[in-house]
């Protein structure tokens, strides 16, 4: 398996998007089952946004499969909450307002960088 798959997808999130015109639409966050890399000194967990644009399939790595896992969740985060602020669109998981089960990091609010990238 190269770096272009996903893998065993071991969880997905349904986010709504609402437009101004009231027209709502289903994005869906995947996250891949993490792993070793191939040079075996490190290891990664593969996401994929389907519905914001860019539907590339990333690799988030770490030391090990642990904090890949850890960098994967915030880096998940940073982009859906900066993709709310730059889009001026509605992007809520349950309800409008809501943190789409991403908690915001203190740190990563005044950063236009990911974290781990």
């Amino acid at each position: 398996m190269g770096f272009a798959s996903m893998g065993e997808v071991i969880a997905e999130r349904a986010l709504t998007v609402l437009q101004g015109d009231g027209y709502t639409k289903q994005v869906f966050v995947r996250l891949g089952k993490p792993q070793s890399s191939p040079q075996g000194d490190e290891s990664y967990c593969p996401i994929q946004f389907v519905g914001l644009g860019d539907e590339r399939i990333r690799q988030i790595f770490g030391i090990d499969t642990f904090q890949a896992l850890q960098l994967t969740l915030r880096y998940i985060s940073f982009r859906l909450h900066h993709y709310r602020k730059e889009s001026n669109l509605i992007l809520y998981a349950w309800e409008q307002g809501d943190d789409m089960g991403f908690p915001e990091y203190p740190q990563d609010k005044s950063s236009s960088n990911p974290p781990g990238v």
